[in-house]
């Protein structure tokens, strides 16, 4: 288990070194910069911004929709530029660095026929997705410090009913979400 917890300490320092890169990206596309719109929308159509991570590999992607609650942009990838990561591979793409991913990985494949593999794997996740969640959210404040927020915000892994609504930081579901955009 120390091992884990040595990649946890790791991606920690990662998100820190990152995160003045990410809230660039945020404030960008808060100000509605770098966002391709589908055809016939534009900037004033934006209700939402959406922020979905990916629960392996914990690429973040972004999209916005409008007061219908439809999606009005293309998907965008965070950060926009994605560095190379020194003990990177070419092929290598996603925004976990890849020597994390690939220690994970081993001790994976190493112990999960242990007794007690499943309590270690569950606790190592829970406290990787705390990290990474904590520090978006982090982020996102230093973004409502930078700009003035008049669109709502959704954080969540991908594809879960649940979001945190990042105006409030409370949690949500898709059907009172979508209740936002139909009433009234």
């Amino acid at each position: 288990m120390e091992s884990l917890k040595k990649l946890n300490i790791e991606l920690k320092k990662y998100l820190e070194g990152i995160k003045d890169e990410v809230i660039k990206d945020l404030v960008q596309m808060f100000k509605r910069e770098n966002v391709d719109y589908l055809e016939g929308k534009t900037k004033t159509d934006i209700k939402a911004l959406y922020f979905e991570y990916e629960y392996d590999y914990l690429d973040i992607v972004a999209w916005a929709a409008d007061q219908k609650g439809n999606i009005i942009t293309q998907t965008m990838v965070l950060p926009y530029q994605k560095k190379k990561q020194a003990d990177k591979s070419e092929t290598w793409n996603s925004f976990l660095p890849e020597r994390i991913w690939a220690e994970a990985s081993d001790f994976q494949e190493q112990y999960e026929n242990e007794d007690d593999f499943d309590d270690l794997w569950d606790e190592y996740n829970e406290e990787k997705y705390k990290l990474f969640e904590d520090w978006f959210i982090e982020c996102w404040k230093k973004v409502t410090e930078l700009t003035q927020a008049n669109v709502d915000v959704y954080f969540s892994i991908h594809d879960s009913y649940f979001k945190t609504d990042l105006n409030t930081f409370t949690t949500i579901s898709d059907d009172e979400i979508a209740k936002r955009y139909t009433s009234g």
